[in-house]
């Protein structure tokens, strides 16, 4: 696996915003009863629009998850602390990482299947090329996880999902199915976008120990902005299509309930109890 790699590259890939993935990602198009029957205009947007992009709004917005978000624990110490001293946290957390792709990749999937590109031969043919490569980025994962970070294969596969996990994942999977796909990607911007600015936070506070497992494997996979640019561009771009009187509160509930459920699996790691849920997080929840 190269430093390129991660759940955060996984999801990104998962939802389609990759160079190869035939999805498209997701051919969005306004929920309507009628196809033929043109689309309502909406006064276009006054103020904040205008100054900040989605993902800003967002985290305007909800300032507060998103600073404990940012001010993890998990990281702060991974990029400060020795390999003897962190190694098996960060392997420990990349365990449970792995089953959570695995969730990931069978929800996004499940849900591509309602889109309209799916009630074609060609598009479903598409859509199971894509979940053939969101697989093989499972897998590459598990070698990541066996060769670069020396955990055992039969404890990785004997690994059970925690409650920290199956909390995330099951919350992920009811909104995939009653949700539009366009929440999909706003549930994403903690891991995919935050990740990015967490490693540049990091790197900002100074040099951290190079020679570990969080640094090799999540500071650098995760410094690079590409990933986070390409999801915030994305937003702007298909924002519209989805954009109601109600969509901003919608979103702020996604993009809320997503920072609290990444914070919750850095408080996991850090403690190194991947069952108890922090009463704090779980009465905001």
């Amino acid at each position: 696996m190269t430093a390129t790699s991660g759940r955060a590259s996984t999801i990104l890939h998962t939802l389609g915003l990759d160079s190869e993935s035939k999805r498209g990602p997701f051919k969005l198009k306004a929920v309507s009863l009628d196809d033929d029957r043109p689309p309502i205009p909406l006064p276009k947007p006054e103020g904040p629009r205008a100054q900040h992009t989605l993902i800003e709004q967002l985290i305007i917005n909800n300032q507060y998850v998103w600073r404990k978000f940012m001010a993890n624990q998990f990281c702060a110490d991974g990029y400060k602390s020795p390999a003897n001293k962190f190694d098996d946290k960060f392997r420990a957390m990349s365990k449970q990482d792995y089953l959570y792709l695995i969730e990931y990749v069978r929800f996004v999937n499940f849900r591509s299947l309602q889109e309209p590109s799916a009630h074609t031969e060609d598009g479903l043919s598409d859509m199971v090329s894509d979940l053939n490569k969101n697989v093989k980025d499972v897998q590459d994962y598990f070698d990541s996880c066996i060769k670069d970070m020396q955990i055992n294969g039969d404890d990785l596969l004997e690994e059970s999902a925690s409650t920290t996990v199956l909390g995330y994942s099951s919350w992920e999977q009811l909104c995939a199915m009653t949700d539009d796909a366009f929440s999909n990607f706003i549930r994403a911007v903690p891991c995919v976008y935050g990740w990015n600015k967490i490693a540049q936070r990091l790197k900002q506070e100074g040099p951290g120990e190079t020679d570990t497992l969080f640094y090799n494997y999540w500071f650098l996979q995760n410094l690079d902005s590409g990933s986070a640019d390409r999801l915030s561009q994305f937003l702007e771009d298909n924002r519209s299509k989805y954009e109601s009187p109600g969509s901003m509160e919608k979103w702020n509930a996604a993009f809320r309930q997503a920072c609290l459920f990444e914070t919750a699996f850095f408080k996991a790691a850090q403690r190194g109890d991947w069952d108890q849920i922090d009463k704090r997080l779980r009465d905001a929840l």
